[in-house]
């Protein structure tokens, strides 16, 4: 017999495995009702520990914070904290909130079912990517940004220094031994001494890692007023908008302490997370140091390729194949915070529409594309930020919509959007199948079945096909250097 754990939610009975059709009444609601009056720090170490062995998904643990700390006055512990089942029945009634097509928050929502898929994705697939955001992160922030600061006109380690009484390098080592301890103590919490304790680096006393916590960490009130960013005139949105974790993966407990509850989060802020310090500092110096660092990791990803050439700097990347010639656009972020919270057709035509937007590169493509001289050409628009579902009918419509309105005909069946991820994965497959990344980008466009596919969707698939029986890795050089360089794997 299965171990359920009964719980009373107004006056009525539920088990762990009560019949979805039950939860999907008002999760919202009853995810309310069960986290009510609970012990707050008994629940986070519960959180904390949960996350540290995998056993529930980290977007879900994550959407259960929300909903305890936007809920519980500071310090109340009125009530005991969850059990592990009753910690599982709420990361359920979590997930059906996230996933409602016509309900958020007890609220109804009149949009499309791409509307809700668009914001879901968002809300929830960064937190599975772990294994390509640390390392591209390490890659673009460590290893090519240094690089990239005079073009950019943004010192930005020496700027981030004396704006934070801290180095990124010193960021990093705080950040990575927090890691390996909170791994070693699950739900532990700590103070400023005990882990400059643990460091034990001569270059790290207590005032480094309170610099460190005075950046990475926030108490129970500044986290429960992150919670109505960016979707605050739609508060219906609420499950969808910025996780406070990303910017603060450390919370401050009411008795000084710290404690992490959800581990990957702090491993996320110390690479691609610096994001939330630098453009504090300079928005235009940082913009131009992440566009045109990406611009040489696009660069990095092409390496093997023949005939790789870029025209000008930062421009459109061009890989000459047998019968075709690939044309690269870059981009830094295809959408701001609050379309990818609410979906809304008219938020998302904004960001696309916006100068050195999605539409604005896909222009900059198709005129590259008409300079070629080759016989076929093929367009990618590729990001480093998060960029999902770019090729299905809901993103290529508004796209067509902006490009209408703009007086340009709608996007070429030749050009496909994508996140780097993708370009990751292809780049990969190309280099152990031998097989020309124009090639494999010319039969995904060429095929309806494949076209509306996410790139690393085509990937995996192609990789099935072309190496039979051998699952390669599609994680290309450059992600190894990066992991093995601050990772040691």
């Amino acid at each position: 017999m299965p171990n359920t754990h009964r719980i009373i939610v107004d006056g009525e009975p539920m088990t762990a495995n009560e019949p979805q059709s039950h939860l999907d009444a008002d999760p919202g609601s009853l995810l309310s009702d069960l986290l009510r009056r609970r012990d707050v720090h008994g629940t986070l170490t519960l959180i904390a520990q949960a996350a540290s062995h995998g056993t529930l998904p980290d977007h879900q643990l994550a959407a259960v914070v929300r909903f305890l700390l936007e809920r519980e006055p500071e310090g109340d512990g009125r009530g005991g904290p969850l059990s592990l089942q009753e910690l599982e029945l709420c990361c359920e009634l979590a997930s059906s909130v996230i996933l409602s097509p016509d309900m958020a928050f007890g609220v109804q929502v009149s949009d499309s079912a791409w509307s809700m898929a668009h914001r879901a994705a968002y809300q929830q697939l960064p937190d599975g990517e772990a294994d390509g955001y640390v390392p591209r992160s390490l890659a673009l922030y460590r290893q090519i940004a240094p690089t990239q600061q005079e073009t950019a006109r943004f010192d930005f380690e020496a700027a981030y220094e004396e704006a934070y009484g801290i180095t990124i390098d010193q960021v990093w080592t705080i950040g990575h031994a927090l890691w390996g301890w909170c791994l070693e103590h699950p739900g532990e919490s700590f103070d400023a001494a005990s882990l400059a304790t643990h460091i034990g680096d001569d270059g790290i006393d207590a005032k480094q890692v309170e610099s460190f916590l005075a950046i990475m960490a926030c108490d129970y009130a500044t986290f429960r007023s992150m919670l109505g960013v960016p979707s605050g005139s739609h508060p219906h949105f609420e499950p969808y908008n910025i996780n406070p974790f990303r910017k603060y993966p450390i919370l401050k407990l009411p008795d000084g302490k710290y404690l992490t509850p959800i581990l990957s989060y702090l491993l996320r802020r110390i690479t691609h997370g610096l994001y939330y310090d630098l453009i504090e500092l300079d928005r235009g110096g940082f913009i131009r140091l992440v566009a045109n660092s990406f611009s040489v990791y696009v660069g990095k990803l092409l390496t093997g390729q023949t005939d790789v050439r870029q025209l000008s700097d930062r421009g459109a990347w061009h890989v000459n194949g047998a019968d075709a010639t690939l044309v690269i656009g870059c981009i830094t972020r295809p959408f701001g915070a609050l379309s990818r919270s609410t979906g809304d057709r008219e938020h998302l035509r904004a960001d696309l529409a916006r100068s050195g937007g999605v539409a604005d590169c896909v222009k900059r493509v198709r005129e590259a594309i008409a300079a070629s001289d080759a016989k076929r050409v093929i367009g990618l628009v590729v990001a480093v930020e998060d960029f999902y579902l770019g090729n299905g009918p809901f993103i290529q419509s508004v796209v067509n919509e902006v490009l209408e309105a703009q007086g340009q005909p709608p996007m070429d069946a030749d050009i496909q959007l994508a996140h780097v991820s993708g370009l990751e994965a292809l780049s990969a497959l190309s280099t152990r199948s031998d097989v020309g990344l124009v090639e494999l980008l010319a039969a995904k466009v060429d095929h309806a079945d494949y076209r509306g596919l996410e790139l690393d969707a085509y990937a995996r698939y192609q990789s099935a096909t072309l190496c039979p029986g051998q699952a390669p890795s599609l994680r290309p050089q450059v992600l190894d250097d990066a992991a093995a360089t601050f990772l040691g794997s």
